[in-house]
C-alpha cells in the first residue's frame, strides 16, 4: 500500500467476499489514494486479475501494453474469485510480479436495497397486454422491453453459477484451511480478509444475500440494511450436524457435473420470473422472461432467442423473483420452440434418475447455493414481437424474423451480448479461462528430470548440488523456512485446481506413435484427507452438444500405483524438437509401457511434471 493512510491497504483500496458471487468487492477507497484517483469506487468488482508473467520487463513498464492485455483476456470471459485474488496477492511468486486488476460497476444502485417496494419489477414480456400463456394474466402495461437489462441478469446469474459451483468443489476436495499455511499478521489480510466457503447449509445467510442478488436487477427491496446483508455471514451460526455430506445429498452443484451439462446441451434456456403475481389453485407462480441459445452446425451457441414463461414457484425458494437455467439436451424440445409450440419443463423429487441422464436438467439457486432443482414446473414459448425488436437492426423493416433463422445462427447477436457469451465460455474452456499455477523459484529446479517412486532422493537424475525434491522438503520441513513452505503449500494447492479442471493433452499411442488423440487429464480426488485413493485419467475430449452419458476414461490409474513420471521420450518415439519439449509420461505397476502423451505446451509439459513429483513426495513420503 502507499504510505501514510494507505499503509494497510492495496493502494488505498480494501476488499470483502461477496456471498452473492464469491467475488471480491471494494469495501473502501482511501480519499486521495492512488485507488481513488484511478477512479476505484466503494462496491466495484474485481472482475479479473492477473500477474503480468509473461511480459518482458521492458512491455511490464508499459501501462498501455499491459492494459491491452488484461482487458482482452476480461473482455473473452476470464473472471477471478475472491479467493484466485487472495493467492495472487499472499503468494511471493505472484505479489512481486506486475499484477493487473479489472474492475467492473454494477450498472443499477444498490441503495433501493432499504427502501419498501409496492411496485412490480418490468420484466420482459408480450407489450400486448395480455400473456399468451395465460390469457387471464394481463401484462403490466408499464412494462418495456429491455434488452441490456436481459443480458446483464443472465449473465451475471451464469458468472456467478461458474465461480461459486468451482469454489464450492474445491473447498469441498482441498479445504483451505487445511492445505494453507498463513500467519495472523499477514499483511494482505489488513485489506483482504482470508476466504471464507462454507460448504455446510447457512440458509439464512444466503437467503439475505438472494435478496440482494435480486435487488441489483429491481426485483423488488427488502427493510434490511445493506450492512446486514453484506456481513450475515459472519454473524449467523452453521448447524453442522444437519448437512455435512453436501455432496451426496445434492448441497450444490458440482462443476464437474455444470461443465459436462453444458458441454451436452443443444439448448440453454435462461429463465426470470417474478412470483406470486397469480394464484391457480393455490399454486404460488408467475410470468416472466428470457431467451434460448441452441447449438448451430458447428457447435457454437446461436444468437439468443427471447421467450415468454409462466411458471410454478419451486419448493425452498423464498425469493420474490428466481432466475433459472434450463439445460436442454434433446433436440425435440429446440425444435418444437422453432415451430412456436408452448413447451413445458418440469422437475419433482420423485425423479431419482442421473441428471447427466435427463431430457432437461434445471438449475437455480435455493439456500444459497446452485442445485439441480427437484420441483419446478414453467410453460415457455417464443415471443416474436421482442426478437423483432431485439433485431431491429439487422433485418428489413418489412421482414418478418422467425426463430428458426435465429436459433440458426443466421444472424448476429446483439452487441449487448457479449459479455454473456464470455460467461458461457468461461463454462465449456475451463482451462483457458483461468489463471494457471507458477512454479515457486524453489522447484524451478525439477521441471525436467525423472520422478521414480523408489529412488532414494524421490528423483531418477540426482545432482550433488541439490539432492532432489525430497531432501528440498526436508529442509524446509525440519529448518523452520516458513515463507518456502507457504508457497510450496500453495503451488500445491492450485496445482490440484488445475488438474481438477482438466488439462488437454494428445495421447500418443506405442503401437502408432505418429497417431496424436486428444484428451483431457483430470485429477479426481475421492477424500479431500489423502490423495492416495485419488484418481489421475485421461478421457477423451468431449465434442459438444453430443451425449457423452458412461463414457469410459483411456485409463485410470490411482496415485498409489504411479511409479514414474518423466520428460524424455522413449528413443523408439520419432518426435520432432517441438513435441520433445511438450513430451510427459507416467508409469503405474499395472502397466506394461509408458502412458505418453504431449502437452499442449512446454509450460504445461513443465508444469505436470514438477506438480505431480511434489504431490507424490507429499502425499507418500
Amino acid at each position: 500500500g502507499d504510505k501514510g493512510a494507505d499503509r494497510d491497504t492495496l493502494i488505498g483500496m480494501t476488499f470483502e467476499q461477496c456471498p452473492d458471487d464469491f467475488q471480491a468487492h471494494v469495501k473502501n477507497v482511501v480519499h486521495g489514494s492512488r485507488a481513488a484517483k484511478m477512479g476505484v469506487k466503494k462496491g466495484d468488482v474485481v472482475s479479473f486479475a492477473v500477474a503480468l508473467s509473461n511480459l518482458s520487463e521492458e512491455e511490464s513498464k508499459s501501462s498501455l501494453m499491459a492494459e491491452k492485455l488484461i482487458k482482452r483476456l476480461e473482455s473473452v470471459g476470464m473472471r477471478t474469485s475472491y479467493r484466485e485474488l487472495f493467492d495472487l496477492l499472499l503468494s511471493k511468486t505472484t505479489n512481486n510480479r506486475p499484477i493487473g486488476i479489472v474492475f467492473r460497476r454494477w450498472k443499477r444502485s444498490t441503495s433501493t436495497l432499504a427502501a419498501s417496494s409496492t411496485s412490480i419489477p418490468k420484466l420482459l414480456s408480450p407489450k400486448n397486454g395480455v400473456n399468451i400463456l395465460n390469457p387471464l394474466h394481463s401484462a403490466d402495461k408499464d412494462t418495456e422491453f429491455n434488452m441490456s437489462d436481459e443480458f446483464e441478469w443472465s449473465t451475471d446469474f451464469l458468472q456467478a453459477l461458474s465461480i461459486k459451483s468451482r469454489e464450492y468443489e474445491f473447498e469441498q476436495k482441498v479445504p483451505f484451511q487445511k492445505n494453507q499455511a498463513l500467519e495472523e499478521n499477514e499483511s494482505v489480510l489488513s485489506y483482504l480478509p482470508r476466504p471464507n466457503i462454507d460448504t455446510t447449509s447457512n440458509l439464512s445467510m444466503n437467503f439475505f444475500s438472494m435478496i440482494a442478488l435480486a435487488e441489483r436487477y429491481n426485483c423488488g427491496a427488502s427493510n434490511l440494511p445493506i450492512s446486514s446483508v453484506t456481513f450475515m455471514q459472519s454473524a449467523l451460526g452453521v448447524n453442522r450436524n444437519e448437512s455435512s455430506n453436501t455432496e451426496e445429498n445434492g448441497d450444490f452443484l458440482s462443476h464437474r457435473t455444470l461443465c459436462s451439462l453444458v458441454e451436452q446441451a443443444v439448448g440453454l434456456i435462461f429463465m426470470r420470473q417474478k412470483l406470486e403475481l397469480y394464484s391457480l389453485a393455490d399454486v404460488d407462480g408467475g410470468v416472466g422472461s428470457g431467451f434460448v441459445v441452441a447449438r448451430t452446425g458447428d457447435a457454437s451457441w446461436s444468437p439468443p432467442c427471447f421467450l415468454s414463461t409462466l411458471c410454478k414457484k419451486h419448493g425452498g425458494n423464498n425469493s420474490s423473483q428466481t432466475m433459472t437455467l434450463i439445460v436442454v439436451r434433446k433436440t425435440e424440445l429446440i425444435n418444437r420452440l422453432i415451430l412456436g409450440d408452448t413447451v413445458k419443463f418440469g422437475a419433482s423429487k420423485k425423479q431419482k434418475m442421473n441428471v447427466l441422464i435427463r431430457d432437461a436438467a434445471i438449475i437455480g439457486m435455493n439456500d444459497g447455493r446452485f442445485n439441480v432443482v427437484t420441483e419446478f414446473m414453467a410453460a415457455t414459448t417464443v415471443n416474436e414481437e421482442q426478437n423483432q425488436s431485439a433485431y431491429a437492426l439487422a433485418v428489413a423493416s418489412e421482414e418478418i424474423l422467425n426463430a428458426r433463422e435465429i436459433l440458426a445462427g443466421n444472424i448476429s447477436p446483439p452487441e449487448q451480448s457479449v459479455d454473456f457469451y464470455g460467461a458461457l465460455q468461461s463454462l465449456e474452456c475451463p482451462y483457458s479461462m483461468h489463471s494457471h499455477p507458477i512454479l515457486p523459484d524453489s522447484l524451478q529446479s525439477y521441471c525436467d528430470t525423472d520422478w521414480v517412486e523408489l529412488s532414494p532422493h524421490g528423483l531418477g537424475t540426482v545432482s550433488a548440488a541439490h539432492g532432489g525434491m525430497r531432501t528440498l522438503l526436508k529442509l524446509i520441513s525440519q529448518g523452520g523456512m516458513e515463507e518456502e513452505k507457504r508457497e510450496i503449500d500453495m503451488f500445491a494447492r492450485k496445482f490440484k485446481y488445475y488438474l481438477m479442471d482438466g488439462v488437454p493433452v494428445q495421447l500418443v499411442l506405442p503401437s502408432n506413435p505418429g497417431c496424436r488423440e486428444e484428451k483431457v487429464l483430470r485429477l479426481t480426488i475421492k477424500n479431500s484427507a489423502s490423495l492416495s485413493e485419488s484418481v489421475l485419467e485421461i478421457s477423451r475430449k468431449r465434442r459438444p452438444g453430443v451425449l457423452n452419458v458412461g463414457m469410459q476414461g483411456s485409463f485410470v490409474a490411482t496415485l498409489d500405483n504411479i511409479t514414474r513420471f518423466s520428460r524424455n521420450p522413449p528413443t523408439l518415439v520419432n518426435l520432432d524438437d517441438e513435441e520433445k519439449k511438450r513430451f510427459f509420461s507416467f508409469e503405474t505397476d499395472l502397466s506394461g509401457t509408458p502412458i505418453m502423451m504431449l502437452a499442449k505446451n512446454r509450460k504445461d509439459a513443465m508444469l505436470l511434471l514438477c506438480g505431480m513429483k511434489l504431490l507424490m513426495e507429499r502425499e507418500k513420503f
